[in-house]
């Protein structure tokens, strides 16, 4: 198993992308902490599901828009399992407001729960990791943070930017030790996503502009952080993976 023996504390981990990495990195032999924040029920099923298995795996509640929530689950997965060898910075949000649309209010909610979040987590984590001189940090991004688009959910797309300067920047600090890579989905099946997913016409209207014909499932990106967990990446560090099934190539175009 590739990760067996590890401990990876993964963000949001009750549905969607964070769920299907969670599930992902138990099957490779990783302890798992299973974090949400009001999605307990949800939570609980992923962490059934991988006790259920035959694996380990922790809940801990925590708003990760603030610090001491943040230090507090670092200091409950060092103290409940003596390690922290993965980082998955995945919780997010997203709100579809446009430019004119956005408030101070509505900024400050994505910024906390999407960027600040992932700087902080890894900071704290990054800590303790070093003392081991070894660990891996993923974030997940979008490629919304890569293409510019004139539709609602900029600050969305500021946000998600901001995590790819962030791996780069880090995977330089945290250097020779640590591993930073960043995952930049395009659309993919979740939760957050469901109404739209439904609509059988706005589906193919989507799947119909991706080259590869199809949007993501949550599975497809939990593969990629894998590797990316893995030794199969060893020598990677600073990386933007985009898996969108080619969408980004139409910028180019």
């Amino acid at each position: 198993m590739k990760l067996e023996d590890k401990v990876a504390l993964i963000t949001g981990a009750s549905r969607g992308i964070g769920k299907a990495i969670a599930l992902k990195f138990s099957e490779e032999g990783a302890k798992i902490i299973i974090n949400y924040n009001k999605s307990e029920q949800e939570a609980f099923k992923v962490f059934e599901t991988i006790k259920n298995n035959g694996q380990e795996a922790y809940l801990m509640q925590a708003d990760i828009s603030k610090h001491i929530d943040i230090r507090n689950i670092i200091k409950n997965v060092m103290e409940e399992c003596g390690k922290i060898d993965i980082l998955v910075n995945n919780a997010g949000m997203v709100l579809r407001n446009s430019f004119f649309e956005s408030n101070e209010e509505s900024w400050s909610s994505i910024m906390d729960t999407n960027l600040k979040s992932a700087y902080f987590c890894s900071q704290i984590a990054a800590k303790e990791m070093l003392k081991r001189k070894t660990g891996s940090i993923i974030n997940i991004s979008s490629n919304s943070g890569i293409i510019p688009r004139k539709s609602k959910g900029i600050e969305y797309g500021i946000s998600k930017a901001g995590m790819i300067y962030l791996t780069k920047s880090l995977a330089l600090i945290l250097a020779p030790y640590l591993r930073v890579n960043c995952i930049a989905p395009g659309w993919t099946e979740t939760d957050m996503n469901i109404r739209f997913y439904n609509d059988a016409k706005a589906r193919t209207d989507t799947e119909n502009i991706i080259p590869l014909g199809r949007i993501n499932k949550p599975e497809d990106i939990a593969k990629t952080a894998l590797f990316l967990a893995s030794d199969d990446s060893s020598n990677i560090t600073g990386e933007i993976i985009i898996v969108d099934g080619g969408y980004n190539l139409k910028s180019l175009k």
